[in-house]
């Protein structure tokens, strides 16, 4: 086997490689959560793994997790438990992801994730009753509530219960940062507490319009925190629990927010806001790291194309500019994501998968892809078009029979599953990426061929 190492983050060149290729057990293509989920699980159980993909997809992540937040399509009610309402899914869309995998695959799926993302410096919470697998309710920095099944230590503090909170809050916007402003967070939220302080500091150094990036780096120096710290301590007797905008750090937003809830002796927690995220960046960082970590191979701005199947072993072509290598691999986990992520391409009539140009699930017609209401309650038919795969995640062909025995599918690419409707992408991502790696380890195990 080729055992060299592209160190995550590093923007792959062809050139590098072994010029008679790169071959691995598993190759993962894609790098968003399912991507990087399927990479860290085979590694995890000593696959030599390639993942190919660009991981900045994740900065655009909230870095709150969902299990089933809202179910049916339009329900105006959070779900208090996902799995409430998991056979009415299942009879609704038989070949959903958690139909297919079920509750207790789901939650051995977010299980295997806390205890990743924690053991590469990025603890999460889930609710914290007694043998309950319950939502939480978080604040965003738009003032309104979301559920969330598992979010980052940082935000834990802040999650809320049903009904209103007998306390009062202070919200705290930094002066520069753009997208975040503590007056619109304290009036969206002033119906869920006693009562809300909105609070804007102004850190020295900082300058109008300032990345987020950029701020939560600066959140590092401990000068910084001296002078956010001198700013909250004045109004801090004030407040029962104090909101701030997630971008408290970078490396060890767990630490930063320990040492500050310490110094103004009250409960913190992070309000996430708009992208760029820093939740989103962190688990980037965690993801890589924990790849890095396993010795999995990770190529950046990576594209493949060209699938061959020689009944053992899969041959795909990734081209970086002008480059090209070939990856011979006996499995593969296909993790591309949607329209955005190219994993699915709209043509004029009709939905393709450009890779192995698998079978897409979808309307039977172009006009019936959108209701004619842009905010229809129960949500645009296109958002539900995918691929289909069978219980192993498999993808079907037009017979309903699995296209290779070892190419698997995996996150917001499969179909039936409308994820920002029904808040329920992290956990599709994770419970069909951890099951299509077990899949393919059993299959190894079994002498399947492979």
């Amino acid at each position: 086997m080729n055992n060299s190492h592209v160190q995550p983050g590093f923007t792959s060149s062809c050139a590098q490689q072994n010029m008679e290729g790169i071959h691995c057990d598993l190759l993962v293509i894609g790098a968003g959560m399912a991507g990087m989920v399927a990479g860290a699980r085979a590694a995890v159980n000593g696959l030599d793994v390639v993942v190919a993909g660009n991981p900045s997809s994740l900065v655009f992540s909230s870095g709150i997790m969902d299990y089933l937040g809202v179910y049916p399509a339009g329900s105006k009610a959070f779900l208090d438990d996902p799995e409430e309402v998991l056979d009415r899914l299942a009879r609704d869309f038989p070949n959903h992801a958690y139909a297919l995998a079920g509750h207790d695959k789901i939650l051995d799926g977010f299980g295997f994730v806390k205890t990743m993302l924690e053991d590469a410096g990025l603890p999460y919470t889930q609710h914290s009753g007694a043998a309950i697998v319950k939502n939480m309710v978080v604040a965003t920095a738009m003032g309104t509530i979301r559920p969330g099944f598992m979010v980052p230590e940082t935000m834990a503090a802040g999650a809320l219960e049903n009904g209103e909170q007998k306390t009062t809050l202070l919200v705290v916007s930094i002066k520069g940062l753009n997208g975040f402003s503590a007056a619109q967070v304290a009036q969206g939220l002033a119906s869920r507490f006693a009562r809300t302080i909105p609070l804007e500091v102004e850190l020295p150094g900082i300058p109008t319009g300032v990345p987020p990036q950029i701020l939560a780096g600066r959140l590092e120096d401990v000068k910084i925190q001296d002078a956010l710290i001198s700013q909250l301590l004045s109004h801090a007797p004030k407040a029962d629990i104090i909101g701030l905008p997630a971008v408290c750090g970078i490396e060890d937003s767990p630490g930063i927010m320990a040492g500050l809830a310490a110094r103004v002796n009250r409960p913190l927690f992070e309000i996430p806001g708009p992208s760029p995220s820093i939740p989103g960046l962190r688990l980037k960082n965690a993801f890589e790291n924990v790849l890095a970590g396993t010795g999995a191979r990770l190529l950046s701005n990576i594209r493949i194309k060209a699938p061959v199947f020689d009944g053992k072993r899969f041959t795909l072509t990734a081209e970086f500019d002008t480059e090209s290598v070939q990856i011979r691999a006996k499995g593969v986990v296909l993790a591309t994501g949607r329209f955005f992520g190219k994993g699915l391409h709209a043509r004029r009539e009709r939905i393709v998968e450009p890779v192995f140009h698998l079978d897409v699930a979808q309307p039977t017609g172009r006009h019936l892809w959108h209701d004619n209401r842009f905010f229809t309650p129960k949500g645009h038919a296109i958002n539900r078009a995918g691929i289909e795969t069978d219980g192993l995640f498999r993808p079907l062909d037009e017979r309903g029979r699995p296209v290779y025995t070892h190419l698997y599918a995996a996150g917001s690419i499969l179909a039936h599953n409308d994820w920002a409707r029904l808040k329920s992408g992290s956990g599709t991502a994770i419970v069909s990426a951890c099951s299509a790696v077990d899949a393919f380890i059993e299959a190894r195990g079994g002498g399947d061929g492979i």
